[in-house]
């Protein structure tokens, strides 16, 4: 069942959607930001006091009734996508550290190599809201800050089905089911980039 969550003027990193620690945003760096930024999000997880009453009828939610009998007190990740949605977008900034084999790349001189580009910056007023993503982006793969100011509606929608226990998605010791299963998606990576990100390990 697809849900859409209202994020507006929400802190990301103290909301309702978590997007820390291990999940992945597929923000394709533009050259001009668009005033609609949208972009696929994987992992993200569900606050333990989201009220699934306001979305779903649990009756209904067989998949989301089971998780909240088993551990009404988890938190609940999405081993999927999401999509976020940022309207009336007036600026924003990005920071992003690659990796290489699991660590950052460094220069020559050993200085962790970042990316970094900014959109309006002066444009930015009191009636801005600031959203902040620490997270890690798919291209290029690596740490990223990514902050856009905006004056519109803020959503996240996602599936329910997608939806699993926050430990069990932890515990799973195979993360190309979890962590690094958008590497699964065809239209994303090959084959072939699937086994060599396995042979790294």
């Amino acid at each position: 069942m697809k849900v859409i969550i209202d994020i507006t003027g929400q802190k990301i990193e103290d909301g309702l959607v978590g997007f820390y620690d291990g999940k992945t945003i597929f923000f394709d760096v533009p050259t001009f930001l668009p005033n609609t930024v949208s972009f696929r999000v994987w992992g993200a997880e569900l606050d333990k006091d989201f009220d699934w009453s306001s979305y779903i009828d649990l009756e209904k939610d067989a998949n989301i009734r089971l998780l909240k009998q088993k551990a009404p007190s988890d938190l609940i990740t999405i081993k999927g996508y999401g999509v976020l949605t940022f309207n009336d977008v007036v600026a924003g900034e990005i920071n992003i550290s690659p990796y290489d084999n699991l660590e950052f790349l460094k220069d020559s001189e050993g200085r962790i190599v970042e990316f970094k580009k900014k959109w309006a910056i002066d444009r930015i007023d009191e009636f801005c809201f600031e959203y902040w993503l620490d997270t890690q982006i798919y291209f290029p793969y690596g740490a990223c800050d990514l902050r856009l100011y905006a004056k519109g509606k803020a959503t996240f929608e996602f599936d329910t089905k997608d939806c699993v226990g926050y430990m069990d998605y932890l515990k799973n010791t195979n993360k190309w089911e979890t962590f690094n299963g958008y590497l699964n998606d065809e239209s994303l990576s090959t084959g072939t980039a699937l086994r060599r990100c396995k042979e790294q390990e």
